[in-house]
């Protein structure tokens, strides 16, 4: 068992508090709640990301039992990182409990039965307009077939096109299954989970950086329903895949998401991963929308350049000396894969600038506003979330 302990008191803070841990078993994770819980934190918000090799149902009831509000989500790999030890970790679950004035959050889990993903974005904007008059959201999906993109859509379409949102697609250790969000209460294999923050009173910032490149020639979808996409130049989408990468079908459809489409849109480019394949209709699942008559390419790593890529980027970012109190990182799984044991240069480099822990998951995709201060839905990204108070 291992287990590492960070506390950020500060001593004017009047709204949070934070600690954060790693855990890689369900008894060391109930004794971690057990003594740290006491007269001088009582936290009542968790961030868990957990392993679905720790059992999630019997994570939630560890957090049940100390009616902490939850936000958890089933993970490609665990964060966690201060500085000292090792950063990424496999079958664990990593958390940051935090003590918040319960004025300024509020939780929910959504169940995502019988209706689309655009429509579970429009529930979750509304809810989050009836705690705040000007909410912002992390929020993470589980559920294989769900559209990234168009839960962040309906949750504009209800708090407007500036609305912050942070998070994450929920994993299952890459093996494509079943996927899970959680809170105190209940999980979800087809929901989401969400927290709300009251913006007059917390800042959440942050960024969103790739470094994934284009390869190959453009090529057009010809065929495609929302994260659905049939045909590629008027090719079954399957088949274009397979014979670009030259890979069978049991490959898909982890190694597609190392290639994901490169959507080239109104001057940005977009990265859309594949999560799962249909063979009966040779169609391929995206995490997020894919429009039909979209210009597109392949994409890959070049390798360490990513990294350069994204120290850059953020340093960047924290060049406004922000102020930092909780610091969630949501990870593509495919960035961990193409990078190995150098992916934790990244997320050094983020500590580094700010001397925070960072506690986070590698994801099927990523969620977070970008430079434009617009939020869009991604994959192949670093996206982290900076939450303070105001």
């Amino acid at each position: 068992m291992q287990s590492f302990i960070y506390l950020k008191r500060i001593s004017n803070c009047k709204i949070m508090i934070a600690q954060s841990f790693v855990s890689t078993g369900i008894s060391a994770l109930d004794t971690q709640l057990s003594e740290n819980i006491n007269d001088f934190f009582q936290p009542n918000l968790a961030f868990v990301f957990s392993s679905v090799e720790m059992d999630i149902e019997k994570v939630r009831k560890v957090f049940e039992k100390h009616d902490i509000e939850v936000f958890g989500v089933s993970t490609c790999g665990e964060i966690f990182f201060n500085g000292q030890n090792e950063g990424i970790y496999q079958n664990s679950v990593t958390y940051s409990l935090v003590q918040m004035n319960p004025k300024v959050f509020a939780g929910n889990l959504f169940s995502g039965v019988n209706i689309n993903s655009h429509q579970l974005g429009v529930q979750i904007g509304t809810w989050g307009n009836q705690q705040f008059a000007k909410p912002s959201f992390l929020v993470s999906i589980s559920g294989l077939t769900a559209n990234g993109q168009e839960i962040v859509e309906g949750i504009q379409e209800v708090c407007g096109e500036e609305a912050t949102i942070f998070g994450g697609l929920a994993g299952d250790d890459a093996r494509f299954e079943e996927t899970f969000v959680f809170n105190q209460r209940s999980l979800s294999n087809y929901g989401a989970v969400v927290v709300a923050l009251d913006s007059d009173a917390i800042t959440m910032t942050g960024l969103a950086t790739s470094g994934w490149i284009g390869i190959g020639s453009d090529k057009i979808i010809t065929k495609a329903s929302g994260n659905l996409v049939y045909t590629i130049d008027d090719e079954p989408a399957l088949k274009v895949y397979k014979d670009h990468l030259n890979i069978r079908d049991e490959d898909l459809p982890e190694i597609g998401v190392e290639y994901p489409l490169l959507i080239k849109k109104e001057g940005r480019e977009i990265l859309r991963a594949v999560i799962g394949i249909d063979r009966e209709q040779q169609s391929l699942i995206f995490a997020g929308t894919v429009p039909e008559g979209a210009v597109v390419t392949f994409s890959t790593s070049p390798g360490f350049e990513v990294v350069d890529h994204t120290r850059s980027d953020i340093i960047d970012f924290f060049n406004d000396d922000k102020k930092t109190m909780l610091l969630l990182l949501f990870s593509c799984m495919a960035r961990h894969k193409a990078l190995g044991p150098i992916i934790i240069d990244e997320i050094r480099e983020i500590y580094e600038n700010t001397g925070t822990p960072i506690t986070g998951f590698f994801t099927y995709g990523e969620i977070g506003n970008n430079r434009n201060m617009s939020c869009e839905f991604y994959n192949e990204t670093c996206t982290l979330a900076v939450i303070s108070e105001k």
